[in-house]
């Protein structure tokens, strides 16, 4: 093939790889409300659970560090909502120690586990169990302490 040919050729191809792969949404971040969008994703990785984080935010304002809570969440089989809940919780409750209330990978509850815990964070529910009292309500669920 012709040297010249060959070098525009190149630069045909170049050209196209680089055009095809420049997404519009680069262009389109730059215009994007940024507090809205930067909502938007934290909300993210809880959007199967409305309301858990605002739940679990005020969760982690109302225990101290070094707290273990039980995660209550009304949903059984761990591959579904329950393990999904159960694994973002650490994520903002930083310094404590979020206790399963369900067995990790079997769809069976545990509630033997709540002797571990000294609170239940209780979403979407307001269980009533022996030796807990309520401390804090939302419309997200109740936060329960140990009474001693």
């Amino acid at each position: 093939m012709d040297r010249p040919i060959a070098r525009v050729l190149a630069a045909f191809a170049f050209a196209a790889l680089i055009v095809g792969g420049i997404e519009p949404f680069y262009f389109r971040a730059l215009l994007l409300d940024a507090p809205r969008w930067r909502a938007a994703l934290t909300e993210l990785p809880y959007r199967k659970l409305p309301g858990f984080r605002r739940f679990l935010l005020g969760v982690d304002a109302r225990t101290p560090p070094g707290a273990r809570i039980a995660i209550s969440i009304p949903y059984a089989g761990w591959d579904g909502a329950y393990g999904y809940g159960y694994y973002r919780a650490p994520f903002l409750l930083t310094g404590k120690q979020a206790v399963p209330l369900q067995v990790p990978f079997v769809d069976r509850p545990a509630p033997e586990n709540v002797r571990f815990a000294d609170w239940i964070a209780a979403w979407h529910g307001a269980p009533s169990v022996p030796g807990f009292e309520v401390v804090w309500r939302s419309a997200d669920g109740v936060l329960m302490r140990r009474v001693r």
